[in-house]
């Protein structure tokens, strides 16, 4: 995932960067916590961020909401169905793997879990759904022996690369089937049926047109 302006922008992933969320709208502000201090830092503000290797883990949050209309303040001018987000979401949260973190144009770029994730209507605002998100970054580590002196063994934490790949499950495309009517038939609920597409771009060029035969991976 490449910045596309110098603006900050929210990404977050799953399944080894397959399943993917663009956040429509930055939070004013987002906490950001370790070693035990709280830093509330404005989000034009977090290029200033400085992460340092040997730390302890950081804890992420923010409060924000995803809009159900386009207004000039998005980050991109597509509009998500606000609970097929929340839901995805909420799905990532339910899983044993870790899901990625990236904030553009900030050093902002870790494995985290989903330690919190509360939503709410406001009223007055149809179809708004408003969020609270909290993030704990996940490392993987694995205890090694570097050395035996005069009998007392010196053991380290080492970091090993994070897999947060899950075990797809896939679907065989038969003659009358659309993506609605797949996402009808594995979720019962056609709505889901951009799900499917965002996990196949590979190989649905035009979510009009799929063909029989095609093995689709269908996200967890």
């Amino acid at each position: 995932m490449e910045a596309t302006s110098t603006r900050n922008e929210i990404w977050l992933t799953f399944n080894n960067e397959t399943e993917k969320i663009h956040f429509p709208v930055n939070p004013e502000k987002i906490t950001v916590v370790c070693d035990g201090k709280v830093d509330k830092v404005d989000i034009v503000g977090l290029g200033e961020i400085l992460i340092k290797q040997d730390r302890p883990a950081m804890e992420i949050s923010w409060q924000c909401f995803l809009p159900s209309t386009y207004f000039p303040g998005m980050n991109f001018e597509v509009v998500y169905d606000p609970y097929w987000v929340a839901n995805r979401i909420n799905g990532w949260k339910e899983k044993d793997g870790p899901c990625h973190l990236i904030i553009t144009n900030t050093p902002v770029n870790l494995y985290v879990l989903v330690e919190k994730y509360k939503l709410w209507e406001v009223g007055g605002d149809v179809g708004t759904v408003y969020y609270d998100i909290k993030l704990k970054e996940f490392r993987n580590t694995a205890p090694r022996q570097i050395e035996v002196v005069n009998t007392t063994a010196v053991i380290e934490e080492a970091e090993t690369r994070v897999d947060n790949r899950s075990t797809p499950t896939t679907y065989t495309v038969v003659s009358g089937d659309s993506l609605w009517a797949i996402a009808r038939k594995v979720w019962g609920d056609g709505k889901r049926w951009r799900e499917i597409y965002n996990a196949n771009t590979d190989k649905i060029k035009n979510p009009d047109l799929i063909y029989t035969g095609q093995v689709f991976v269908i996200p967890g």
